[in-house]
């Protein structure tokens, strides 16, 4: 059968190309996840600042629980630490006694600003300058604590030159250091500044603490680590211990974070030195991952359809096929190798302009500054061949279940359904529908019962489910909305509305066809674009209401120092000063009977919160003091994640992983705003690498502006509206990440839809000559071609509808508490025209085609 499926093919080449535009739109889809998804998991980064130690044992860069360890295999989730992780001191007298190992370097890494240069900097001990290494090129080593040593690019920038005065910020304030040396190295991603040990221990500030160990020793390093595994309680040893139940764990201080160390040698010292690559690595792992899923099912929804249109249009060849004496084996063989054939050729063709839509879109998060610049692109042919065998076997799964049911009955027919296309749909057809949309509608109430990041995130699925069962269950929607209207319709346009019902009574599947992926786009569009309008109108509109400063102080270095603080605080005018950090936790709990950890945007803030309304609910957030880990404060969203309430204990985990188990003392309102959790001020400066404030909430008078300028060199000042835009600046940056991977499905259906209306009437040819030979006119013709994608895109605005607004309502209600979306007039009506538009332009212009030239030639063609 394979030289009959290439000589039917070679008389249908341009009724294929719809099949391969969504073959090969598909294929660009899923290479495109296939490389970021690639990339995040096996990215590697040539180390630089620890390039000259061999080993390098540091703090872990994630936390992770074990969800299951009863089956086959253990199952654990783990979540990205958001702080850098410390390891105890004393673990290098246990590296040094390890064998093989001859020297131990204690690294400390913290950040300070230089304010004679742009950017911020890392701090080190001069001691660890040997790990990168750093060797001097000009001057001496710090002798004393107001020596420093610079690294030669950031001397450089600054301008400096030994002997030189420098202004450096650090977590005591602004202070000038003289510059005692400068040092070059091969190069390091880290602008350094270097200080004696004594100095670079307070600045550091986690007492008896270190960031990593350099360990250098004799032989090769994977051995080395081996033996290093062995005598440390590292995190692969570990991790599945000390993570079962946190309940009864530390609350907080100085208590280490739930992992143990982790030792790296080869290319993962690099992600030892910039913890923000890991944790960029799980994002785009995540990211990719999700698009990838939503790609795959939105490419075999429209793949299918497309092949189902193309198959129904062969309805009279394959009947005839059968009839000459062509068992179903031999048609069903025939179909599928034509499938194989398409599909492979066009996926193989979409794989190159993938490759170039991933390389666009990981360059698009390295510029928005959503992946570290130091993060490389990787490339590797499997994403590619990923890609060629999902859209191959999707063509041919497609081609197979299209022409299952023209096999599987009698010649005779099979005749006649290529006439007339059967009315009742099949049962299997029906009850796969008909789940589609329990399933659909199931999810919607799980959705309106769970919280926050986990009811956003099952938008995706209910629009499939509900749009696949729509699809399913179509003819039965295009014969309910003929019924409604076809009056109307026949009443308003005697021939052309009149013949426009009767075509689409009798045709109610291809005109089904044609509405799915309408449906589809507008759902998808819909729910996309207008969950982000929602959760953004909800969070400008709670951070607008919340914030009540009369100005935010800022730093140009990493942060604002305790002793600044105090001295704007003591500034005349000034009624009141919140200190603010900007940080994120990990909450863990159950949610569906399931053990999870899911991240929360925190803050940590000094109490009574000048200039700040959270919109507390219950208990007090005067409450919120101390260091010990035994306080915090909950958004409605958080708090019913929890099912806590004011009283009770929840687990958390800080920044840089450490467990605390605290006691909710308030709820408030707006998490959107600020953030899900709030906790003391003092034990969320113990847990980050900077011990800074990122800001100062200021109430003050008019004067007020200028006093705060003048308090330091260091400082920056903006008045509330300033930080309001600051504020929307950084939204619009995370919706552009969401609406720029989901805009790229939404362009595909679009495309796609375009394809299938194109197709559909394309394949009409001997319909509408056989209307001209009987009478009727070309204008007339055009009439109901009119007609029917008025019809068309009237049924797709309408089901689409009903399947973005329940979506809607749910994701709505579970972020914000209120089933009623954001919805922006302007938007819709222009999703509307969009869809009314293609129904119209892609239904008239092939129309116009397939009119042109003679009736009768068009009957024999």
């Amino acid at each position: 059968m394979l030289g009959l499926a290439f000589a039917t093919m070679r008389g249908r080449l341009p009724s294929l190309v719809g099949s391969v535009l969504a073959l090969l739109f598909a294929a660009v889809l899923v290479t495109a996840c296939g490389v970021l998804m690639e990339t995040g998991l096996r990215a590697q980064i040539r180390p630089e600042r620890y390039g000259a130690a061999p080993v390098v044992v540091a703090g872990p860069q994630s936390t992770s629980i074990l969800k299951r360890d009863d089956g086959p295999a253990e199952m654990t989730e783990s979540v990205p630490l958001q702080e850098p992780a410390t390891i105890p001191a004393s673990l290098a007298g246990d590296l040094a006694k390890v064998p093989g190992v001859r020297n131990v370097v204690p690294e400390l890494t913290f950040p300070v600003g230089l304010l004679d240069a742009a950017g911020r900097a890392y701090g080190h001990a001069w001691e660890s300058a040997r790990l990168t290494p750093y060797t001097l090129r000009a001057g001496r080593a710090p002798a004393s604590p107001d020596e420093i040593v610079l690294d030669a690019v950031l001397a450089d920038a600054a301008r400096l030159k030994v002997g030189a005065t420098a202004r450096v910020l650090g977590r005591d304030g602004l202070h000038a250091y003289t510059v005692a040396g400068v040092a070059g190295a091969g190069g390091s991603r880290q602008p350094a500044v270097f200080f004696s040990a004594p100095r670079a221990a307070e600045l550091f500030g986690h007492r008896d603490r270190v960031s990593a160990f350099g360990v250098f020793g004799s032989g090769d390093p994977e051995r080395l680590k081996d033996r290093i595994d062995a005598a440390l309680p590292t995190s692969k040893n570990t991790t599945a211990r000390v993570s079962l139940d946190l309940k009864d764990g530390p609350k907080g201080g100085g208590a280490p974070a739930a992992a143990g160390p982790v030792t790296y040698v080869g290319d993962e010292r690099g992600f030892a030195e910039e913890p923000r690559a890991s944790a960029a690595r799980e994002t785009l792992v995540m990211l990719s991952g999700s698009l990838a899923g939503i790609s795959i099912m939105v490419a075999a929804f429209v793949v299918a359809g497309t092949f189902g249109l193309a198959l129904r249009q062969r309805g009279r060849e394959i009947a005839l096929l059968r009839a000459i004496g062509a068992t179903p084996a031999q048609v069903r063989s025939m179909i599928g190798k034509e499938a194989l054939l398409i599909g492979a050729v066009a996926s193989a063709a979409g794989v190159p302009l993938g490759v170039a839509v991933g390389r666009w879109m990981f360059g698009e998060l390295v510029s928005k500054g959503m992946l570290p610049d130091v993060f490389p692109l990787t490339l590797g042919p499997v994403p590619m061949l990923i890609a060629v065998a999902l859209g191959t076997a999707t063509a041919w799964l497609s081609a197979r279940g299209a022409v299952r049911r023209a096999t599987r009955i009698r010649p005779t027919e099979a005749l006649g359904e290529a006439a007339a296309e059967p009315r009742a749909l099949g049962r299997a057809r029906t009850v796969t529908g008909l789940v589609f949309l329990a399933l659909g509608t199931a999810l919607c109430v799980v959705a309106m019962s769970v919280a926050g990041e986990t009811a956003a995130m099952s938008a995706g699925g209910i629009v499939i489910f509900l749009t696949v069962g729509a699809a399913l269950l179509g003819p039965w929607l295009v014969r309910i909305a003929v019924a409604l209207v076809g009056g109307a319709l026949g009443r308003a346009s005697r021939v052309g509305g009149y013949l426009a019902v009767a075509n689409t009574r009798t045709g109610a599947r291809r005109l089904a066809a044609v509405v799915s992926p309408l449906t589809l786009m507008l759902a998808f569009a819909g729910t996309i674009v207008f969950t982000q309008s929602t959760i953004g109108h909800a969070t400008v509109r709670q951070a607008a209401e919340g914030m009540r400063a009369d100005y935010v102080v800022g730093s140009a270095g990493p942060g604002v120092p305790a002793d600044i603080a105090r001295a704007v605080r003591a500034l005349p005018g000034v009624a009141g000063v919140t200190e603010v950090i900007d940080t994120r936790v990990i909450g863990d709990f159950h949610e569906l009977g399931e053990r999870t950890l899911r991240p929360y945007r925190a803050l940590g803030l000094t109490v009574p919160a000048h200039g700040l309304d959270l919109d507390v609910r219950a208990g007090s957030l005067d409450r919120l003091r101390g260091d010990a880990g035994n306080t915090v404060a909950l958004s409605t969203l958080a708090a019913g994640s929890f099912g806590a309430s004011v009283g009770d204990t929840v687990r958390l985990r800080l920044g840089d992983g450490t467990p605390i188990t605290p006691t909710v003392v308030a709820v408030y309102d707006r998490g959107l705003g600020f953030g899900d959790v709030a906790l003391p001020y003092d034990l969320t400066r113990a847990h980050t690498a900077s011990g800074m404030a990122d800001r100062l909430l200021v109430v003050g008078d008019g004067s007020t502006r200028d006093r705060l300028a003048a308090v330091s060199p260091a400082l920056t000042v903006t008045d509330r509206a300033g930080a309001q835009a600051d504020r929307d600046a950084a939204a619009e940056l995370n919706d552009w990440v969401n609406l720029l991977a989901l805009g790229m499905i939404i362009v595909f259906i679009a495309i796609s839809v375009v394809n299938t209306l194109v197709m559909a009437t394309a394949g009409r040819v001997r319909e509408f000559a056989l209307l001209r030979l009987v009478g009727g006119t070309r204008r007339q013709v055009l009439g109901v071609v009119r007609w029917e994608a008025l019809l068309v895109g009237g049924v797709a605005l309408i089901v689409g509808m009903a399947i973005a607004v329940p979506t809607l309502a749910a994701v709505s209600y579970g972020v914000t508490g209120s089933a009623v979306p954001h919805v922006r007039p302007v938007v819709l009506a222009a999703m509307v025209a969009a869809t009314l538009g293609l129904a119209f332009a892609a239904t008239l212009l092939p129309a116009r085609a397939a009119l042109a030239g003679r009736p009768a030639e068009r009957i024999r063609g």
